[in-house]
């Protein structure tokens, strides 16, 4: 058996969480608590009560590395150890801290930066996103390609989720004209999806300009486990981390890759931590595995142990 953990990133449903694991797991409750401190905000509280302000940028980078680190810091310690980590957007900072390429406090710090400079920018540059449900790449980056040439406009990919879903993002109206256009070639699934910004496109340039200024003082070292980059779909580097990472903002993750270079290095079971079941039911779409599993709370973890131990015994 060989273990990857799937980092959540933002987007997924915010709903209550139960409190068995803050009550009863030490590690658990000691992230929370350290990072309610930091962030001067009772994080544990906003998933205890599925609390609306989850679904803000600024409040919800933190709470969900929060909560995926710390379902992490239980996990991993009954399980094999992972043979590689990755993470959706935000997810990847998650990713970083877990395989040590970024310390907690560090990692922490740039992730509250990033989502109050995100949301900033979603305020100023309100924009739109669409996830198009085709194979056909090419026809989705050539029509994003056309309406920006004609209308002088921002549309473009943000994601490439797996092989069948392709998200575009930009202004409001080139995003619609693209769906549009998308439509009369024969793409018949399209579904808005519900954010106030595009992110991964140029409208977060202001944001990620002042992210640089961050990041250059970030310290970052060598990773023990390999941490699958969105933006290369290489295993990032201590020399690689802080160039990525100021690319992230602005360009299209590339999670298909980043499930593909897993499948290479032999992984057989992948585990999300954190909120929803998107991330596993890309893996789904996108590698034969033998296990797949979403763990965002005591339950779903201790059936994830219970059944990863039965095959492993």
């Amino acid at each position: 058996m060989k273990i990857a953990y799937l980092f959540s990133g933002q987007g997924g449903k915010i709903e209550p969480l139960d409190d068995t694991l803050y009550k009863n797991s030490v590690q658990f409750r000691q992230i929370f608590d350290d990072a309610s401190t930091e962030f001067d905000t009772d994080l544990w509280q906003l998933w205890a009560s599925g609390d609306q302000r989850l679904s803000q940028t600024r409040f919800a980078q933190p709470a969900i590395l929060t909560l995926s680190l710390a379902l992490h810091s239980v996990i991993s310690k009954q399980l094999p150890d992972a043979v590689a980590l990755a993470g959706l957007s935000l997810g990847e900072y998650s990713a970083l801290i877990a395989g040590k390429g970024l310390d907690w406090p560090t990692g922490f710090q740039l992730i509250t930066k990033r989502g109050q400079l995100m949301q900033d920018a979603s305020e100023h540059f309100p924009g739109a996103m669409a996830a198009v449900m085709s194979q056909d790449t090419d026809l989705i980056e050539r029509v994003c390609q056309e309406v920006a040439g004609e209308t002088g406009l921002i549309v473009q990919t943000a994601n490439y989720n797996y092989p069948k879903q392709t998200v575009i993002g930009g202004e409001k109206k080139a995003v619609l004209l693209a769906v549009g256009e998308l439509h009369k070639q024969g793409i018949a699934r399209i579904v808005d999806l519900p954010v106030s910004g595009a992110f991964h496109t140029p409208l977060m340039a202001s944001a990620n300009q002042q992210f640089v200024t961050e990041l250059q003082s970030a310290a970052v070292s060598e990773p023990e486990i390999p941490v699958i980059s969105n933006t290369t779909g290489q295993a990032f580097t201590k020399k690689t981390i802080k160039e990525t990472l100021a690319k992230q903002m602005v360009q299209a993750t590339r999670f298909t890759d980043c499930l593909l270079q897993m499948g290479g290095l032999g992984v057989t079971t992948v585990i999300e931590l954190g909120p929803g079941h998107s991330l596993t039911s890309f893996a789904k779409k996108t590698l034969k595995l033998e296990g797949y599993y979403a763990v965002s709370d005591a339950d779903s973890l201790n059936a994830a142990v219970s059944a990863l131990n039965s095959v492993s015994n």
